[in-house]
């Protein structure tokens, strides 16, 4: 297989296209790739029919889904090309380029995280607690204390950022806009704050029920962690949120 790279250019780049053009009828490629920066937002549309209008764009590749983008104008250049996204590039190294995944995808755009994703990258890890908490994720049993075991295992495995976005309830943005040693000790924060927490309010099946018929519980949390009530009712938020979308 021998694979042909262009630089970027840009729609207005009336040149570059033309010097493409040429690389296109000089080469005469099986298959027309579209690499497609996902920071771009809705202005994929354009710049894809402005491909599109110049070679035969046979599929799309995303990249720079691991940054704060969440890729909705991907689904404008599916449109305007009428072309299938094959790729999507979630960090800078080659083990980073991932199969397109529709569902995952779409349902990390409406904020539902990537429950697949992230079951499929807990199996990756073989580690001791593997089968118990891909069992637990597969019937829809989630805990608190689940919720810090996950954080615990993304803490060990791949980009955090990648990993992160998984969790439903969570974005790169709630957790923060800094570099991943940064984002790590916004997450320890959050294990701090389950630190404080009792064995039965981690195990309990109520979940953050447990917590509104006793708000006195957020009180002794905060004081304990050094953190808000603030802070405790946001974790909570996100792991309802993980919760339904595991439950379903």
């Amino acid at each position: 297989m021998i694979i042909v790279d262009t630089s970027g250019r840009h729609k207005q780049e009336e040149s570059l296209f033309e010097e493409m053009q040429q690389v296109s009828y000089a080469v005469q490629p099986d298959n027309i790739i579209f690499v497609m920066d996902a920071s771009i937002g809705q202005a994929c549309e354009s710049q894809a029919r402005a491909f599109k209008s110049k070679v035969d764009v046979a599929s799309i590749i995303i990249t720079k889904l691991d940054g704060h983008a969440k890729g909705g104008g991907a689904l404008s250049a599916v449109a305007a090309t009428n072309s299938p996204i094959i790729f999507i590039g979630m960090g800078e190294h080659i083990e980073d380029l991932e199969p397109f995944d529709s569902e995952s995808f779409v349902s990390k755009i409406l904020g539902y995280g990537d429950v697949k994703g992230l079951v499929n990258k807990v199996t990756e890890m073989n580690l001791d607690q593997n089968k118990e908490l891909v069992d637990k994720l597969k019937h829809g049993i989630f805990t608190l204390r689940d919720m810090y075991e996950q954080f615990q295992n993304i803490m060990k495995l791949g980009s955090f950022s990648q990993l992160v976005g998984m969790l439903p309830g969570f974005s790169n943005e709630s957790i923060g806009k800094g570099a991943d040693v940064e984002s790590k000790e916004k997450l320890k924060h959050l294990m701090c704050i389950m630190d404080s927490m009792t064995t039965d309010e981690l195990d309990s099946q109520l979940g953050s029920k447990i917590f509104t018929k006793t708000p006195s519980r957020m009180t002794r949390i905060a004081k304990g962690s050094g953190s808000s009530t603030k802070d405790i009712q946001l974790l909570l938020s996100q792991y309802s949120r993980f919760s339904e979308m595991i439950k379903k």
